[in-house]
């Protein structure tokens, strides 16, 4: 659809600012992609300011498209974020998250374990306090406010501040019901009158926040705890006043104890849940606050943030480092443990990655900053686990639908129970004590819980093991896989090849040389270090670039070349000799892979490169195989160099020779027949890890945020992923444990509350409340068991 500038659209006008643009078709794509987007009725992109107008209609844009259309076509949004801190329920995540979305709202995530919304929205449009304001409005209390990306202590400071609340409320509550519990024995120590005025401070001073919970509740049209726990004290509360005047008997102590029980058990529980969190705290605060960093002829100590890129900074024995940056001089052993899990110290030299948050354990390093603050490695991690553990696993929306009905579904249990008990000839009293049991009983709280706090403990305990888990959805879908693939090259094998045997002249070898040069793959790595051994001068290419799967091409000193497989060599129009093509597949069928030189059109030789099989990759088939899976080998390799890796792991399936968008396409294959888990360097297979119904880039770069797989594994260690499948099948064991729990807790107590087994087994009111706080309690001490796993 084309539209003048000129021409006016009726609707809301909005300017977002896009990441990316560099040149007019950039634009032109932008403002396409944003156009395909419903809602959107008019949009220009300029190049000049980087921004996109728009004119839409507000019913029917959701602003997360736009959002999504411009990164489906390789750009982006400039977006900030904020942490928001509100209080609500575990059954009101969804309801709270829907509040903060809508205009200006690219993203929100609400986790129910901590009571804290992440959000992402349009800064040229409103701020975290506006987005805070609608929470508000719909009736939820907003504690606090934290703008920026990286920020692990809003949910502790939340919680102690929750704490702090209940600790105050619940002190005259325990005094009070031990005054009146000598009542629930028949002994009546304090007169009617006297419990009534002494319940009424527990019923509206330590029991307004259910008051308060079960009022916004009602003004958002849903119902959660705060409004069975409201219902059922109330009632008892309200009759027992009644009763003072009219001379029935009286229960002022069974609201009293109710309360008091639920209050001490969200205590107890929010002390516990203070402990989820503990992974990401103690990653966050792994980042040294103060850097020794070079200004002019002095070192300086400077708030670590405030370190710029390509300044110098200083590391001494024992300190931890505050920057991302490599080696300028110096050596020494840091310890990486705290990303990659390994206990062992890595050396460390000139020209050498270090990330911020490792220890030097020995020695002194001067490092040139890349990264620092909240750009660092360490920040990035926090903030994806972060973002991980606010995430739901699928089997949470089954959990969400039941939570919907369940609380008006126990309201109509109760009502129920105390029309039946009045239709049976029961006392007014009695049958208001089993509606009030069934009320208090109930625990949509256990339900909501059942999960989340599953994923806070697993993903923060997968994080300390070196495995950083951006999609929680992939550990549901790495159970139900079928088949496990993986890339040979830098995965399967040690990904450091070295060049044993070069074929051809000199000449031949210094231009591919010059060629790899840019390149990063391991193989042309591999080639510049022999041919600079061998005495080779490299020169500058005039021009370059790569062909993912099959190598490189280059113009070096005015001669064309490339190198790479038999699909680079056909595509540059040469041939390869048969002496040349017989000797190659000798080494071939040994499992070495070989690359061809072509120069100006012809074949001048081929160099033979040697990767070693990882030491652990044989252990990790064999427990896959055990667990169930079906290993597969799909690979950019010579098909013959890949069936030898595959004997010797005893692989019975494997494909050689593909290009990435090849290996995507099996990927897809296999996924007709189950589930893939797709297992790569997160570069060249950036499409199959897309592909698969999960991925797992097993990287060495630091760009974790940008990588293709759902699960990134720091270090290339192949051991991660037979981790992860263990650590995926805790996980979803922990949490379906605690689903069944909350599941029969309630299905066998609600029965018992309402009096249907009456007189052999029954529930008082206090008990039930009881019950209500230990279910909680003991879903969040299950989940915590995670933190050994």
């Amino acid at each position: 659809m084309e539209i003048s500038v000129g021409l006016k659209v009726k609707g809301r006008e909005t300017v977002l600012k896009i990441l990316g643009m560099h040149c007019a078709t950039c634009s032109l794509t932008v403002q396409k992609a944003l156009l395909s987007v419903p809602g959107v009725k008019w949009a220009e992109a300029s190049l000049a300011s980087n921004e996109a107008k728009l004119v839409v209609d507000p019913e029917a844009l959701d602003y997360s498209e736009l959002l999504k259309a411009v990164r489906r076509v390789g750009y982006d949004v400039f977006r900030e974020s904020a942490y928001i801190a509100a209080e609500f329920r575990p059954e009101e995540a969804e309801a709270a998250e829907r509040r903060v979305r809508g205009w200006g709202v690219f993203y929100a995530k609400a986790n129910p374990a901590t009571g804290v919304i992440y959000v992402e929205y349009n800064p040229l449009e409103l701020d975290a306090d506006m987005v805070a304001k609608r929470l508000e409005e719909a009736g939820y209390k907003v504690r606090e406010v934290k703008k920026g990306d990286v920020e692990v202590d809003v949910d502790r400071r939340v919680a102690e501040l929750e704490a702090r609340d209940i600790r105050r409320r619940l002190i005259p509550a325990v005094l009070i019901s031990t005054v009146l519990a000598p009542t629930m024995l028949g002994i009546k120590v304090v007169p009617p009158l006297a419990q009534m005025a002494l319940t009424a401070i527990v019923q509206f001073y330590s029991g307004w926040r259910f008051i308060s919970g079960a009022a916004r509740a009602f003004r958002n049209k849903t119902a959660n705890m705060d409004t069975l726990v409201t219902l059922g004290t109330l009632s008892a509360f309200l009759y027992s006043s009644y009763a003072v005047f009219s001379g029935e008997p009286t229960f002022f102590e069974v609201s009293a104890v109710i309360i008091t029980f639920i209050l001490a058990g969200r205590y107890i529980e929010i002390l516990m849940k203070l402990r989820t969190g503990d992974a990401v705290r103690k990653l966050a605060q792994l980042q040294p606050p103060k850097a020794r960093v070079k200004r002019g002829d002095e070192w300086v100590e400077v708030n670590a943030s405030e370190v710029k890129p390509g300044e110098v900074v200083e590391v001494r024995e024992g300190e931890r480092i505050p920057v991302d940056g490599y080696v300028d001089e110096g050596a020494g052993a840091v310890d990486e443990s705290a990303f990659t899990g390994e206990p062992l110290p890595v050396e460390k030299k000139a020209g050498d990655l270090v990330l911020a948050g490792t220890v030097l354990i020995k020695g002194r390093l001067l490092i040139r900053a890349t990264r620092t603050g909240g750009a660092t490695y360490l920040a990035e991690v926090v903030k994806l686990v972060r973002q991980a553990q606010n995430a739901r696993l699928p089997i949470q929306r089954l959990v969400d639908r039941v939570s919907g009905v369940f609380t008006w579904a126990v309201m109509g249990v109760a009502t129920a129970t105390f029309a039946a008990w009045i239709a049976l000839g029961a006392p007014v009293w009695q049958a208001l004590m089993f509606a009030v049991a069934v009320l208090v009983v109930a625990c949509p709280c256990a339900l909501g819980l059942a999960t989340p706090l599953a994923i806070v403990v697993g993903v923060g305990r997968a994080a300390e093991k070196g495995l950083l888990i951006k999609n929680p959805e992939a550990i549901e879908k790495a159970l139900r896989a079928k088949f496990v693939a993986f890339d040979k090259t830098g995965t399967l094998t040690a990904g450091a090849p070295k060049v044993v045997k070069y074929v051809g002249d000199e000449h031949a070898l210094a231009l591919a040389a010059s060629a790899e040069a840019k390149s990063s793959h391991p193989i042309g790595v591999a080639v510049v270090e022999f041919a600079i051994k061998r005495g080779a001068k490299l020169a500058e290419p005039e021009a370059y670039d790569t062909f993912p799967g099959m190598g490189v091409y280059a113009k070096v000193n005015g001669a064309v070349v490339g190198i790479g497989n038999e699909k680079l060599v056909e595509g540059m129009g040469a041939e390869i000799p048969g002496e040349i093509r017989r000797e190659a597949e000798r080494y071939r069928a040994e499992g070495y892979t070989v690359a061809y030189i072509v120069v100006d059109g012809r074949v001048r030789g081929f160099v033979v490169v040697g990767d070693e099989i990882r030491q652990e990759a044989r252990d990790v088939v064999e427990r896959l195989k055990r667990w169930g899976y079906q290993p597969v080998i799909i690979s950019g390799d010579h098909e013959v160099a890949v069936a030898k890796v595959a004997e010797r792991l005893g692989i019975g399936k494997y494909y050689g020779g593909k290009t990435p968008d090849e290996k995507a396409e099996i990927v897809k294959e296999l996924r007709k027949e189950g589930g893939v888990i797709f297992i790569g360097d997160g570069i060249n297979d950036a499409p199959a890890l897309a592909s698969a119904d999960m991925g797992i880039a097993v990287a060495t770069g630091t760009e974790v945020a940008k990588e293709a797989g759902d699960v990134v594994v720091r270090r290339g260690d192949l051991s991660k992923v037979a981790e992860f499948i263990d650590i995926s099948r805790k996980i979803m064991k922990n949490a379906k444990f605690n689903l069944f729990w909350a599941f029969v807790y309630n299905t066998a107590l609600i029965p018992i509350s309402a009096g249907l087994f009456y007189p052999a087994l029954y529930l008082r009111p206090e008990l039930a409340g009881l019950a209500m706080a230990l279910s909680s309690i003991s879903v969040t001490l299950n989940s915590l068991r995670l933190r050994r796993a």
